[in-house]
């Protein structure tokens, strides 16, 4: 199944990245859009997948809900990079700067990153793993929400639905944002089989 909805997602992801860059821009650099904003909707998709398991695994204890918090978050943490890491080459050609400590939205998205840094070294050392795990997981999940509503606030970035994009960029954005969710959820059910697998071996 997840080989099935993989191949759908590669499918689309390359549509849309052709269209990324065949349809007419009014600001070349905007293009970026494409892999900035699909990007971080996968990061804060995988984290409240992460959030939600935690809490599952508070109430019933179970390895698996501890294994799949852990490996959506992973997914999570590589997503969110490739947001940040675009987001600043968007800032470079939009306003100058690859980062600066006044924009709130990039502060705030970078100490969501050292967070879920800090929680897979804090996974390999501490004991009862799973469980310390699990609430440090439910405690960083704030920097989430608070990153998207910073960007109401931000002095610099575009407030989240104030791009004018025309219905054809929409639409593409729509696709990319599709592809990165089903990419997400092949792995996940890969991942998931992997663990059914593990724990049928014990």
């Amino acid at each position: 199944m997840f080989r099935l909805i993989l191949l759908i997602a590669i499918a689309m992801l390359l549509f849309g990245i052709y269209n990324s860059f065949s349809l007419p821009a009014k600001i070349e650099s905007y293009r970026i859009v494409f892999l900035h904003v699909p990007s971080a909707i996968a990061s804060y998709l995988a984290f409240t997948v992460s959030f939600i398991y935690s809490i599952s695994f508070l109430r019933n204890s179970s390895p698996k809900s501890d294994e799949i918090a852990s490996r959506s978050a992973k997914f999570g943490f590589i997503m969110a990079i490739v947001a940040f890491i675009s987001g600043a080459i968007w800032a470079k050609e939009t306003w100058g700067a690859y980062f600066t400590w006044y924009e709130i939205r990039e502060v705030i998205v970078l100490l969501m990153l050292f967070i879920y840094a800090v929680y897979f070294s804090l996974r390999n050392l501490v004991e009862e793993k799973a469980r310390i795990s699990a609430i440090y997981l439910i405690i960083a999940y704030i920097t989430v929400p608070l990153s998207y509503i910073s960007g109401f606030f931000s002095p610099l970035h575009p407030r989240p639905f104030e791009a004018e994009f025309s219905p054809e960029w929409r639409l593409n954005l729509i696709l990319m944002i599709i592809s990165f969710a089903l990419i997400y959820a092949s792995y996940m059910l890969k991942e998931t089989r992997r663990i059914n697998q593990k724990a049928h071996k014990t």
